[in-house]
C-alpha cells in the first residue's frame, strides 16, 4: 500500500496522505515528519466520526473537503470503515488530486484486504563438512544495484520539480512514469545532477508529443539553471 500512497504524494501540491480505519487506526501513512503518529491518528479519528455523523443523518458523502489558510484536507471513503485522507496546499489542483486518488481507491482497498506477507526467515543451512570451504557469494547484478541507488538530498527537490513539469505535459500518470523512468535512468548512468539531461531525454520519449516535449524541455532548462 505504501507505493500507492507514494504515487499520491508525488502529485503537485500534495503534502502527504494516510489511510485510517475505525478498527486499526492508521493503516498506512506517507506524511511529513512534522506530523507525529498521535496527531495523524487524532485527525483520522475526527474525520471518521464526522463522516459517520453524515451517514447517521442519511447524507451521502462521496468525499469531503476542508480548507484552511495553509492547507486543504481531502477525504475519500475507501469502505464504510476506512478513509483515505490527503493533505495538500490550498492552491493545489483539486480536480487532478481527486481524479487520481479516485482511480486508486480500488487498489488501496485490495491492498488493505491482502497485505504483503512478512518475509519468512530463510532456513538455516546445514553445517558444512570439515573439509569444505565456504562458497563466495556472487555480487548482485548491475540492475539490482541500480534499483537500490539512493537519491541524494541535493537531487531530490530537483526531481520533484521535474515531476511537476512532467505532470503539466502528461497529467495524472506523471508520478508512476517518473518513478519508472528514474529506475531506467539509474540503470544507465549514475543518478546525479550532471546526468539529468539523460533523464530529460528519457522523459521526452514518454511524452511523445513535439509541442509538449518543447514545453517540458523549456521547464527543464529553467529548473537546471536554478539548481
Amino acid at each position: 500500500m505504501d507505493s500507492l500512497l507514494q504515487e499520491i504524494t508525488m502529485l503537485p501540491g500534495v503534502l502527504g496522505c494516510f489511510v485510517f480505519t475505525n478498527k486499526n487506526g492508521i493503516a498506512a501513512s506517507k506524511m511529513p515528519p512534522i506530523f507525529k503518529d498521535n496527531s495523524i491518528k487524532t485527525i483520522g479519528s475526527l474525520l471518521a466520526r464526522t463522516m459517520q455523523m453524515g451517514i447517521t443523518a442519511q447524507l451521502d458523502f462521496s468525499d469531503m473537503e476542508i480548507k484552511f489558510n495553509e492547507s486543504m484536507i481531502l477525504v475519500k471513503p475507501i469502505t464504510k470503515d476506512a478513509l483515505l485522507v490527503i493533505i495538500a496546499e490550498p492552491a493545489a489542483n483539486k480536480s487532478l488530486i481527486v481524479m487520481t486518488s479516485g482511480m486508486m481507491l480500488a487498489d488501496i482497498e485490495t491492498a488493505m484486504k491482502n497485505p504483503s506477507p512478512q518475509a519468512k526467515a530463510p532456513p538455516k543451512p546445514a553445517a558444512p563438512a570439515a573439509t569444505s570451504k565456504p562458497k563466495a557469494q556472487a555480487p548482485p547484478p548491475p540492475q539490482a544495484q541500480a534499483k537500490e541507488a539512493e537519491i541524494d538530498e541535493e537531487l531530490a527537490p530537483v526531481l520533484e520539480e521535474l515531476r511537476d513539469a512532467l505532470a503539466l505535459a502528461i497529467g495524472p500518470i506523471a508520478p508512476p512514469v517518473m518513478r519508472d523512468t528514474i529506475e531506467v535512468w539509474a540503470q544507465q548512468v549514475a543518478p546525479t545532477i550532471g546526468n539529468l539531461p539523460v533523464l530529460s531525454q528519457l522523459l521526452c520519449q514518454e511524452i511523445d508529443d513535439a509541442e509538449l516535449e518543447k514545453e517540458f524541455m523549456d521547464a527543464f532548462k529553467r529548473i537546471l539553471s536554478s539548481s
